[in-house]
This record gives C-alpha cells, sequence and structure tokens, in this order.
C-alpha cells in the first residue's frame, strides 16, 4: 500500500507480506493476519479497537520509524522475541518483547498519551505522565516478558538522572500505583535511549517509564490535628513519621499561639514512637492552633527543614 492520501485496507483473513509506503494514513478496517513480513517505510497506520492485526508466528516485523508505525495494538502470535513498531500522536515509541513464553500466546502492545495522574511509591523518585504502554493477551497460554521500551526526551522525568535509575515500571490500570519492574539493560542516552524491565509484564499491564530511588521527602509526614479523646491511639497525639532519619541534628519544636515553646524533642525515634500529646509539663494544653518547626537529615545526607501547624481538638 504505497498512496500518498488516506488508504482502507479491509481484508478478512490472511496475507502473506504486507509493506506500507507512500506517506498518508492507512486505516486498518478489518482483522488481518500477516504470514510472513510486515514492513514498515512510510504511512501510519491506525487499528481501531474492534479489529485485530496479527503477525502470525512464522512472521516478522521491519522498519518503523517516526514516518511509519502502527497506532492502537499489534499482536504477535508465539514465544520468543518480539518487536512492535508503535506510536501516539506522531510519536514514535516502539516496544520489544524480548522473551515471551508460553503456549500458543498471542500478546499485542499498544501506547497512548498522557498517563494521567500516576500514583507514585515511595520506592519511585518519578513516573513519567507522558505516555503509557499497555500489553493486552488476545488468546494463548502467556507466561510473560522482559519489555524493552523507548525513551525519549519528552519523558518529563527531570533533567539530573542517572540513567542507571531508570525502570520500566507497571500500574494495574490508568491512574493506579506503579510499582517498579527494574531495569536488566540501558542504553543511549535520556533523550535518545532505551530500558529494559528486569521483571517480566504481565497481560494488563500499564507501563511507563519511571525513576527509582527511595523518595525521601514524600516519607516525611507530620499530622495537622490531636484529639486526646480519639479511638484511634495514633490520633491521640502528633508524631513524625519518616524513614531512612538519622539522629543526628534532629530537631521537633512545637509553639502555641504566643510563641511559647512547649514541646521539644531532639530525637527523632522519640519523635517517631512517643510523639506529643498536646501536654506541656504534664499540663494539658488548650484547644487551638501550634505552630512546629521540623528539621534533621536523612541518611542520604540530604537535610529537611518544615513548619506548620497543629490543631488540638478536645
Amino acid at each position: 500500500f504505497n498512496g500518498t492520501s488516506s488508504q482502507n485496507i479491509g481484508h478478512n483473513g490472511e496475507v502473506y507480506q504486507l509493506t506500507f509506503d507512500g506517506g498518508g494514513e492507512k486505516n486498518i478496517t478489518s482483522s488481518i493476519k500477516v504470514q510472513d513480513t510486515l514492513d514498515f517505510i512510510d504511512g501510519r497506520v491506525l487499528v481501531p479497537a474492534e479489529n485485530v492485526f496479527l503477525i502470525q508466528a512464522a512472521g516478522t516485523v521491519t522498519g518503523g520509524s517516526e514516518l511509519s508505525y502502527v497506532e492502537g495494538i499489534l499482536f504477535h502470535q508465539g514465544t520468543g522475541y518480539k518487536y512492535y513498531p508503535i506510536g501516539s500522536e506522531g510519536n514514535f515509541r516502539p516496544a520489544e518483547l524480548v522473551n515471551v513464553s508460553g503456549t500458543d500466546p498471542v500478546v499485542g502492545v499498544s501506547v497512548d498519551q498522557p498517563n494521567a495522574d500516576p500514583v507514585i511509591p515511595l520506592q519511585l523518585l518519578a513516573v513519567s505522565d507522558t505516555r503509557y504502554w499497555q500489553v493486552t493477551q488476545q488468546s494463548g497460554d502467556y507466561q510473560g516478558s522482559q519489555i524493552r521500551v523507548k525513551v525519549g526526551p519528552d519523558e518529563s522525568l527531570g533533567t539530573d538522572v542517572d540513567p542507571q535509575d531508570i525502570v520500566v515500571a507497571r500500574a494495574d490500570s490508568l491512574g493506579g500505583r506503579f510499582a517498579t519492574l527494574g531495569q536488566s539493560v540501558f542504553s543511549g542516552t535520556l533523550s535518545d535511549g532505551e530500558v529494559t524491565s528486569s521483571l517480566p509484564v504481565e497481560a494488563g499491564d500499564i507501563l511507563a517509564i519511571a525513576i527509582e530511588g527511595f523518595a525521601e521527602e514524600r516519607a516525611l509526614y507530620v499530622p495537622n490535628a490531636l484529639s486526646p479523646a480519639a479511638p484511634d491511639s495514633e490520633d491521640q497525639v502528633v508524631k513524625v513519621y519518616g524513614q531512612q532519619i538519622v539522629e543526628d541534628g534532629f530537631s521537633f519544636r512545637i509553639y502555641n499561639r504566643w510563641g511559647l515553646l512547649v514541646y521539644e524533642t531532639n530525637s527523632f525515634i522519640e519523635a517517631n514512637t512517643v510523639g506529643w500529646a498536646g501536654e506541656s509539663a504534664s499540663e494539658e494544653e488548650s484547644v487551638g492552633v501550634y505552630h512546629y518547626t521540623l528539621a534533621g537529615k536523612f541518611v542520604s545526607g540530604k537535610p529537611f527543614s518544615r513548619q506548620g501547624t497543629i490543631k488540638i481538638i478536645r
């Protein structure tokens, strides 16, 4: 198919070889199976969700670039290495299933954008909200595979990033909580590279580029209220919640509305396990708003300093 304008391709069945060239859009209007070679030279291939565009087990895929790729789901049949020249909204972002295992699996991969509102766990510093890949199982028994995806300059991960911290992360759904699949290999640069997951991807996975590392600042938390009458003992006091915080240089101070110090500790262990119960010199403080200052540093050596308010409710 080498037309320069839009072309519709409807062929309910199998073809031996298929080549896309000439530019323009190539609209897949029915389900098609390719037996031998699928070649991408020039032309964006649009595959609606209701149609299955499938390369059979003995087939191969060649080409793929910013000029020619699949927008939609491209399926491969069989085990072993599988290449998916896919993209979205003018961006070529191919994926490779490195080592598909199972019994006659038919597995598809697509890419779309944006990856809106990803939930980032403490074990990740960032998850790209630019785009996401999705793995779809059409039939057979799919037992997993590592995945390799392209890292581009628009992944919104920042500039001060060590390539060894770039990983593939997964979630069960869009807007869901991501978890790292690790990195087995990274090649290229942050603006033009590839990252291969360490762990396998499963059918249904939502995948995105992420940065691995403990999010120290997001692990640090001070509640903004306490109530001595609360049914949960954790709500009866205010503690400093955090991880990887050192004792040396730690300071937690609480002041009343007149600026008088009512609580102080230089021990993170005390602030984390005992906390402040709304008392000063063993006497209850009155209801109202209190101000606190918090300072210290993490195991990494990075310092922190915070201020905030705590409300006593009786």
